[in-house]
């Protein structure tokens, strides 16, 4: 093989060697990374809950449908011990029943099949504003399942909102405030959630996603987000949460 590469011409010696040494095109490497995707997501699992978490209490489940999509809020209380990782399966459907979505699909994002925290007596609003129907929604059912995950040592990171106000634009309702840690550990993939509540009735709903929160100290510049809603907030009482997703540790 040296032999014949040294008597080619340059110009196609690369072209050879290359293919000798398994270098790969970019049209060849795009097919290689695609065909990786779609066996990774073949390999991943949906969520499926067996049997009912006994300590955690769905005490409502609201669908709010509006131009801007879909949005199910489900209202959890924990009469048991704090309880980390807790599985929220959700399916929705129309008015004569037909199952129009569920979020067991594999490769959905954590935040859309879980509640990363429920402390203790704790109640919590689960928000999913990610779901996809055609035609018209009337009900969703909720279950939750039992917790993944392992209370750490000591107290729940303190996640502060602040500053909330509540307006509009050309994209619609929007709630918008700042967002601190109030603990040592860094937060990823922070879940707000809020939720605008009338005479006692869910009228609208959404969250927003901080990539990272910084620990406290860390940062001097503030830390706000803003929450699109699905439903009409206007004249309603919000609600605003964000459960902390790292418990211990550090996160970068």
């Amino acid at each position: 093989m040296r032999r014949a590469l040294g008597l080619l011409p340059l110009a196609v010696a690369p072209l050879l060697l290359g293919g000798c040494l398994g270098v790969q095109t970019t049209p060849e490497k795009s097919a290689a990374k695609s065909r990786l995707a779609v066996d990774t997501i073949k390999n991943q699992k949906g969520l499926r809950i067996g049997k009912p978490n006994a300590s955690i209490e769905v005490e409502d489940s609201t669908l709010i449908q509006d131009a801007n999509g879909v949005a199910a809020v489900v209202r959890v209380k924990n009469t048991g011990s704090t309880q980390v990782t807790l599985p929220v399966a959700i399916t929705v459907s129309d008015a004569r029943g037909k199952r129009l979505y569920a979020n067991d699909a594999p490769g959905l994002d954590a935040s859309l099949t879980s509640l990363p925290v429920l402390a203790a007596g704790q109640e919590a609003d689960w928000v999913n504003n990610q779901i996809l129907v055609a035609g018209k929604a009337s009900k969703v059912a909720a279950q939750v399942g039992a917790a993944k995950g392992e209370p750490a040592a000591g107290a729940l990171p303190r996640i502060a909102l602040s500053g909330i106000r509540a307006g509009r634009d050309e994209d619609g309702p929007y709630a918008k405030g700042t967002i601190a840690n109030g603990s040592a550990v860094a937060q990823k993939r922070l879940v707000i959630s809020c939720v605008a509540r009338a005479g006692g009735k869910v009228v609208a709903a959404g969250r927003a996603v901080v990539d990272r929160l910084p620990p406290k100290g860390e940062s001097k510049k503030p830390t706000t987000f803003t929450v699109f809603f699905i439903g009409d907030p206007k004249r309603a009482q919000l609600a605003c949460a964000a459960p902390p997703t790292v418990l211990s540790g550090g996160a970068k």
